[in-house]
């Protein structure tokens, strides 16, 4: 293999996973190899963000081994003592004759590639397919493979019908000794009422489940919360129900009974030092067992929850206790809950369920696929690929809901919301049901609104998705934001700043204290601002910290704390701390009260660049907003250096771009608004036909801007209380572009359209 010119750090500059000032003491002649190491010892770029940009490097794909079905036929065909010299995997066969190989240290492939490799194309003589992988990902699965067998298995009996779970394999529980705190891991409540057991733990993060009916609905949902509440992986078997029964016998045997002559029944440890005794609801037929059940049993493979007589329950009822006592054992346990949720967030790990190119089997890039989908009634088949045609089309934002006798799905699509398909009512409360599932909610909890998130990956994609759920009176709706993990951090180019408020705008962020604002409503891109601002000026002599709700994008080289409001991180809670952090620059995702608009002025006061944004309808709003949240105008004018108004409008698709015709009155209105910026006439706009290549003639969207910096006029007008219409009438005198006239502008560039700079805005 020819030696390969292009470095790690190339690609990672080009995908903004780094920064030049992150790499300019990097020795330019060094190997890719020690290149790696520096970036691990600094801890600078993540082991996913190496393997990536060597997938680059030597154009190969790049894939996640984790939760990755590899049988043993597979993997056998490399030694073991060779995987773990040269960190390659065979994770898959395809045919008598190629197979595919992961590779964990890519940076071999540069000199000597392993002669392994070699040994599979000559001596065995097969083809084989390259992929790049993780360190992490083959170890976990060497270490796996490493344990040995646990249980005695064969393919599944043809003679009975699984066409979802046709992957299955059979196991016999009567040949197999189950430990206590094996099969303990499931409440045995579970275990009764659906017909499946806990028979092996292969690893600390892997249990072998076996299932009477892998078809049925309930235990689909109960296996996927398991999955992602507890970040383990869920290997899952066949066995007959009269097997399950006999095993469920496990649960009550006594010590004395579980003695070494009895073979499958191993010795239970007696109920010690159990603090308080959690009760299991009983389950009613039309609802899935609460989360806390089965994440308690489930969190702590070592410490699994025993079940109790009603002799032992005796020894743990609890005595009275005084009120302080209860109200710190109350709050103690809050945190701890929480401290395991976060633990568990940190772990997350993408299930096979949650790869939903494997999952779907198909690439859903339509709405005819989705429709077929949809026909055969599969819930969790519905939802992966409702995501991966809103990840296909570019979708914000999934919208489902209940109307009339119909299910409604519906996408925002370049900031427009539009219908997608309609399906039967029938599968809304199961569909939202899976949807709580993944997103860690209550599912029986349908009369309050509710929040959570879970991530996916479609395309090579990782998408976070924000869920919120909404009790409505046909039902609950569901709203899934769409957030790409891996997409790049647009520049201030890109997002549409130009000419003078680009000039200004990089004239104020470059100073090292005060406050610069982006305003304007929901979903008009002001978060993105200031993520683009951050990009250009963070460094490695720079402290940069953010305090968000939620991190919509994390970006390396700074400091992203996620505001949990509900137990007492608030924004305003977090910037008391960030300044004993001795932070140069600081982002707040948003100001919401007072008390966050007066720490934020103080913190600019004090020696630090501060960047938030604030919800008006222009730049000019934003003084007036604040000096209303209680901000005493001196401060906000000795603060604040820029306002910036934006809105968002859909670009006009280059493909079917053709000049437009525009009503006479409507051009006078257009010349009136721009006769101060002396710009070239006859006006041309443009607009689009529709074509193969965009939505009814628009693709993508780019932003309109207004940037008002502080002068001494503005200053006065703020200190005297003026209305916003003063300013804004002051801040053009002194040249300010509104957002009307900067989209008239990108319309005669032929970015966008009239029609959309109407839409956003009003001509006057």
């Amino acid at each position: 293999m020819d030696t390969v010119r292009k470095t790690i750090i190339d690609v990672l500059l080009e995908k903004n996973r780094l920064t030049p000032n992150q790499v300019g003491d990097f020795d330019k002649q060094a190997t890719n190899e020690q290149i790696e190491a520096k970036l691990r010892q600094e801890k600078l770029a993540t082991s996913e963000d190496i393997a990536k940009a060597y997938a680059v490097i030597f154009d190969l794909p790049f894939i996640r081994l984790e939760g990755y079905e590899i049988t043993p036929e597979a993997f056998n065909l490399i030694p073991l003592a060779d995987v773990q010299k040269y960190q390659l995997i065979s994770f898959e066969r395809l045919g008598e004759r190629k197979i595919k190989v992961a590779i964990g240290a890519p940076s071999q492939l540069s000199g000597n590639p392993p002669a392994i490799l070699a040994d599979l194309k000559d001596k065995k003589g097969l083809i084989v397919e390259l992929y790049i992988t993780t360190p992490e990902d083959i170890q976990k699965v060497a270490a796996r493979f490493a344990s040995g067998p646990t249980a005695e298995v064969k393919t599944l009996d043809k003679d009975v019908s699984y066409p979802e779970i046709s992957h299955l394999r059979t196991v016999d529980l009567r040949t197999i000794k189950i430990p206590y705190d094996v099969i303990s891991k499931f409440p045995v409540e579970i275990s009764q009422k659906y017909k499946m057991v806990v028979f092996a733990s292969t690893a600390p993060n892997t249990i072998q489940v076996a299932l009477s009916d892998p078809t049925d609905q309930k235990v689909r949902e109960i296996l996927d919360f398991v999955r992602n509440k507890n970040n383990i992986v869920i290997e899952e078997f066949v066995a007959s129900p009269t097997e399950i029964d006999e095993s469920i016998k496990l649960y009550y045997r006594k010590p004395e009974e579980n003695s070494a002559e009895s073979p499958n029944m191993p010795v239970p440890p007696p109920p010690q030092n159990v603090p308080t005794i959690t009760s299991t609801a009983p389950i009613s037929e039309n609802v899935t067992p609460a989360p806390v059940a089965l994440a308690a049993t489930i969190s702590n493979p070592s410490n699994s929850v025993q079940p109790v007589t009603p002799n032992e329950r005796k020894k743990f009822v609890r005595r009275p206790i005084p009120y302080e006592t209860a109200k710190i054992q109350q709050e103690q346990q809050a945190q701890l809950t929480d401290r395991n949720e976060e633990e568990m967030e940190a772990k997350a790990v993408i299930a096979p369920e949650n790869d939903l190119d494997t999952f779907l089997g198909q690439p859903v890039t339509n709405i005819d696929t989705f429709k077929n989908i949809v026909q055969t009634g599969n819930i969790p088949q519905i939802l992966a690929g409702v995501v991966a045609l809103g990840v296909a089309m570019k979708a914000s934002d999934i919208h489902i809901e209940a109307e009339g006798a119909d299910l409604r799905f519906r996408f925002r699509v370049d900031g427009i919301l539009r219908d997608i398909l309609k399906a039967p009512l029938a599968l809304h409360a199961a569909l939202v049901s899976r949807i709580k599932i993944l997103s860690r909610m209550k599912i029986d909890e349908t009369r309050v609104p509710q929040d959570g998130r879970f991530d996916v990956k479609v395309q090579g994609h990782e998408i976070d998705l924000r869920v919120s759920t909404l009790p409505t009176i046909r039902g609950e709706k569901a709203a899934l934001r769409i957030l790409d993990k891996s997409q790049n951090i647009y520049t201030l180019e890109d997002l549409g700043f130009s000419g003078r408020n680009l000039k200004v705008l990089e004239e104020n962020i470059t100073k090292p204290y005060g406050v610069i604002l982006s305003t304007g409503p929901t979903g008009s891109g002001k978060s993105t601002t200031l993520y683009s601002i951050l990009k250009k000026v963070a460094g490695p002599s720079v402290n940069v910290i953010t305090l968000e709700d939620p991190v919509e994008y994390e970006m390396p080289g700074i400091n992203q704390c996620q505001v949990k409001p509900k137990i007492g991180f608030s924004f305003a809670e977090g910037l008391r701390s960030v300044l004993r952090q001795d932070p140069n620059i600081i982002m707040v995702g948003e100001i919401r009260d007072a008390e966050t608009a007066g720490m934020t002025t103080h913190a600019a006061l004090t020696g630090h660049l501060v960047l938030s944004t604030l919800h008006t309808n222009d730049a000019a709003g934003a003084l007036p907003r604040l000096t209303n949240m209680g901000v005493e105008p001196f401060l906000i004018t000795s603060s604040i250096n820029l306002v910036i108004g934006q809105r968002l409008v859909r670009k006009v698709c280059p493909h079917c771009r053709h000049e437009a015709n525009i009503p006479p009155q409507l051009v006078a209105d257009i010349e009136k608004e721009l006769a101060n910026l002396n710009l070239p006439k006859p006006y041309k706009f443009f607009e689009g036909t529709g074509c193969t290549e965009c939505n009814n003639g628009y693709s993508g969207r780019l932003g309109i801007y207004e940037v008002l910096s502080m002068t001494e006029k503005i200053e006065d007008l703020a200190i005297n209380r003026r209305p916003a219409s003063e300013i804004k009438v002051a801040a053009i005198a002194d040249g300010m572009i509104t957002m009307k006239q900067d989209g008239l502008i990108k319309a005669l560039q032929g970015l966008t359209t009239i029609s959309e700079v109407l839409r956003v805005t009003l001509i006057e």
